[in-house]
């Protein structure tokens, strides 16, 4: 049984980690490796059937992040993971859009944030793979950026305001790519667009249980759970091994080539529990800052769409003279909401979320806490002026973007969503040592047998979600580790 106490020390790869960098890591690394490849899978978390999920109604994942980290700076700002057996796929809403070229190069385009040391180009053949790992539903009729494949499902139906957007903006206004299955075949259950995406009651949203369990079943791969990862066992010049504790009990598994596929809080942490200290290890912490909207329609009536979230706008987002002065937004409208309270106008309302990229600003960290060194304080102070100036314009922004409906009136919520649980930063990756962690095939700079996958990664995050960019960025990497 994959999923069991290990039975030897030594192993070809450890990987610490099965979220989506983990998982997608290790689905590409098994295609190259040989047949006697002994893989160790260290996950600190347990493994819950869905329908164990769904009956204890395990979905409030802010309380479930709670019990394992300190809030330090903005009381007013929390984070949401994981720990458990698929990761951040539990949780995810599945919208799984890519990464426009433009935020691979931040510094070079408009003078702000920094530039990846890969762009868009490193990764377009893997977004294409993630998508058809994934079974993303999506429409095939046009994207922002180059795509070479067809999308494996058929697009999510669209709102008939929507549908109005996408007349008055070709080429910047589409069908949301989703892991939210649109017909039946992908091996999970259709949508039911009901919104409780973060724990899909019928199992229609793509997870690694019910999409890469492969992976994990693979007769070379041991799936240690309820391990907990406290260093990476090394001589200063290469990676050895990782300590983990289990059942009460400290041990140390050896391996060729350690993967360590944590999410931006605890990558960084394991880290410093190592003693590979860096002066930007754990620093530059960022995610994005949703604010939610509504449009008040004048004769026109929203829910009709098929999935939660159903449009998805790149108006606020590519304009070159805009990211050079505030952030890119990101617009998703949405297929579920508040119905307004007046008779006979019930549904004549658009619900959106304005989604702000962050720059990334050292003051934002992870750090140890010596005393308690399970539990890393976080620490944010907050999402800076280059974000705050979007903010600040977001309901003169909408006023003219939805000028093609027919408005009443939009309302803008005055605070910003708590988390949009998209941790990003902490083990930045780069071609020079002295400003990053890692190298541009996540390779750890010092012990060059050790590599760091995921979010933390990410010098600059944009305004998109981030999970098929970590999932691609994951088969990335695996390829040049095979190479």
């Amino acid at each position: 049984m994959p999923f069991s106490d290990p039975k030897q020390q030594t192993y070809d790869l450890i990987v610490v980690g099965t979220g989506f960098a983990g998982s997608f890591f290790l689905e590409r690394y098994l295609q190259g490796a040989p047949a006697g490849a002994q893989v160790l899978v260290l996950e600190r978390g347990a493994r819950t059937e869905h329908a164990d999920r769904v009956e204890a109604r395990a979905n409030d994942y802010l309380a479930q992040s709670a019990p394992y980290y300190e809030r330090s700076g903005d009381p007013g700002k929390s984070w949401i993971f994981n720990i458990a057996f698929g990761g951040g796929s539990n949780c995810w809403w599945g919208n799984s859009p890519r990464f426009l070229p433009a935020d691979f190069e931040m510094r070079s385009r408009f003078g702000v944030g920094q530039d990846w040391p890969i762009g868009y180009d490193d990764l377009e053949p893997y977004y294409d793979r993630a998508e058809a790992l994934i079974s993303l539903a999506g429409s095939n009729e046009g994207a922002p950026y180059r795509r070479q494949t067809a999308f494996a499902q058929p697009a999510h139906r669209l709102t008939a305001p929507e549908e109005l957007l996408k007349q008055a903006y070709p080429g910047r206004f589409f069908n949301m790519p989703s892991a939210r299955a649109s017909v039946p075949g992908a091996g999970r259950g259709v949508c039911c667009a009901n919104g409780i995406c973060h724990l899909c009651p019928v199992d229609a949203k793509f997870t690694i249980q019910n999409g890469l369990m492969r992976v994990y079943e693979d007769p070379r791969v041991t799936v240690a759970l309820g391990s907990e990862v406290v260093g990476i066992a090394h001589d200063g010049r290469m990676a050895s091994g990782a300590t983990y504790i289990r059942n009460g009990r400290e041990m140390t598994a050896r391996a060729d080539l350690v993967v360590l596929a944590a999410n931006a809080i605890f990558n960084p942490l394991i880290l410093e529990r190592s003693a590979l200290d860096h002066p930007l290890l754990g620093r530059r912490l960022n995610e994005q800052v949703g604010v939610v909207a509504e449009a008040f329609l004048d004769g026109v009536e929203g829910f009709g769409g098929s999935t939660s979230v159903t449009g998805i706008g790149y108006m606020l987002y590519d304009d070159e003279a805009r990211r050079r002065d505030r952030a890119g937004a990101l617009i998703e409208t949405w297929n579920v909401g508040t119905l307004r309270n007046e008779t006979g106008k019930w549904r004549q309302v658009l619900p959106l979320r304005l989604v702000f990229e962050v720059l990334p600003d050292e003051k934002n960290h992870v750090r140890l806490d010596p005393a308690a060194p399970s539990m890393p304080v976080v620490h944010y102070e907050g999402h800076g002026e280059y974000t705050q100036k979007a903010i600040d314009r977001a309901h003169a922004d909408l006023e003219r973007v939805l000028a093609p409906l027919p408005i009443e009136s939009i309302r803008v919520d005055e605070k910003p969503v708590r988390t949009e649980a998209h941790i990003i930063g902490t083990t930045l990756m780069g071609n020079d040592p002295a400003t990053s962690i890692v190298d541009r095939d996540c390779v750890h700079h010092q012990l060059r047998n050790l590599l760091v996958l995921g979010s933390s990664t990410f010098p600059v995050g944009g305004p998109a979600n981030p999970s098929l960019t970590i999932s691609a960025q994951a088969m990335r990497a695996a390829d040049r580790v095979l190479a």
